[in-house]
């Protein structure tokens, strides 16, 4: 985010502020079908051709240093492996001897020298290759070189580890661009994760993520904590390609009384941009983070039903060395806070879910402030391929003409 971009926003925030009404052009969007949220088809079409095909955040650098240091990781049901070798090259692995398909590892991090499965013994070296098994004598033709742990697509941003359980999929560089070269900010070396936390909604995935791809709500449900900081009539919204796409609002001077301002910042951190923006950067399909110099949360969402979801919050923040975190007051304070925001946006979700079951009107009405959230489905739809959705609960690619490629 350099100052050409960050002069763009303001150019384009006075803009939003002074129309009185959606920019010449913008087309009228249908209303959102409510099976989307419900249809347990359309759920089982968006595991198969967008969860398994698309490019899912895994790991932090931070969380995996040394070599033989592992992180387990639910990617939509997979237990997906993530270690880094000997070589000092991360990969990824599905969790599953060659043998009869036991785990290799079953503590969700730790660092081990061989990876062996605890059913039968057989044993891997940090690349995946299998190394020892045990009565080799009995089994007939074993090519050992053949049997190494099932590989997983990885790729790194930075200092962020990415898998995609589809091999022939693009490189994570290209489903990014141009996001990667505006978020060269996420590419800081020295991060660390302050707290995680996890919570399971019975909602929808899409219900979920959409309270977080527009500010409309704002003065509604968060009257004492993001309202009073906002002046949400000056948001900018940007669509990029492959799903991505973000919002940045301007931020009323004073009025965030947090202390952040006695915190650290990242190194290179444009001080102009974290104290007068708030940015949420959204990477399709599941994760959300409102940047800010001092520290910022990887908001990631995981379908685990049609009407259910886990949310996890990962915060980074400048890695502060040995000893205890400076400042752990005023942490306590940003992280208490996000927690009541965050509840705020809660007590709607499961209601959401129940309407869209029962409710007798046809759609979802999107304005064009909302237009993140068609966005997002429009890419949905894209990946599974209109063929494939009943007519009914189809939505159209109409805002093409609205992405940016730069």
């Amino acid at each position: 985010m350099d100052s050409a971009y960050v002069a763009r926003f303001r150019e384009r925030s006075e803009y939003e502020a002074a129309r009185i009404g959606p920019p010449e052009g913008f087309p009228h969007l249908p209303d959102l079908p409510l099976g989307r949220y419900t249809d347990r088809a359309f759920y089982e079409l968006e595991q198969e051709y967008v969860w398994k095909k698309s490019w899912l955040y895994a790991v932090h650098d931070s969380e995996i240093a040394e070599i033989g240091s592992y992180k387990l990781c639910d990617i939509t049901g997979a237990s997906v492996l993530i270690v880094r070798g000997d070589d000092g090259v991360v990969r990824g692995f599905l969790n599953a001897c060659r043998h009869r398909g036991a785990p290799v590892v079953r503590d969700a991090s730790g660092r081990a020298r061989l990876l062996s499965c605890q059913f039968h013994g057989w044993s891997y070296d940090l690349r995946g290759c299998l190394q020892r098994v045990p009565d080799e004598r009995d089994f007939v033709g074993l090519d050992k070189d053949q049997r190494g742990l099932p590989p997983v697509r990885t790729e790194s941003f930075g200092g962020w580890h990415f898998v995609n359980l589809n091999p022939a999929a693009v490189s994570l560089s290209e489903w990014l661009s141009p996001l990667d070269e505006i978020l060269h900010c996420l590419t800081i070396p020295k991060l660390r994760i302050l707290d995680v936390k996890t919570v399971h909604v019975r909602c929808n995935w899409k219900i979920m993520a959409e309270g977080f791809l527009e500010v409309y709500h704002a003065r509604t449900v968060h009257p004492t904590t993001i309202a009073p900081t906002l002046s949400t009539n000056g948001t900018v919204v940007t669509l990029f390609p492959n799903g991505h796409q973000a919002m940045v609002s301007p931020v009323i001077t004073g009025t965030r009384s947090d202390g952040r301002d006695q915190l650290p910042m990242f190194e290179g951190a444009d001080e102009a941009f974290t104290a007068h923006l708030q940015p949420a950067h959204g990477l399709f399909p599941n994760l959300i983070t409102p940047l800010d110099g001092h520290g910022f949360p990887f908001l990631v969402f995981w379908p685990e039903a049609v009407d259910q979801t886990r949310l996890d919050i990962i915060w980074f923040v400048p890695d502060w060395g040995d000893g205890d975190i400076p400042h752990r007051d005023v942490w306590d304070r940003r992280l208490a806070r996000f927690d009541v925001l965050m509840e705020e946006d809660y007590r709607n979700l499961e209601p959401i879910q129940r309407s869209m079951k029962f409710a007798a009107h046809g759609g979802q009405v999107i304005n064009y402030q909302e237009r993140r959230i068609w966005h997002v489905h429009a890419m949905i739809d894209k990946m599974i391929g209109a063929d494939r959705i009943p007519t009914e609960l189809q939505v159209p690619d109409l805002l093409n003409d609205w992405i940016e490629t730069t």
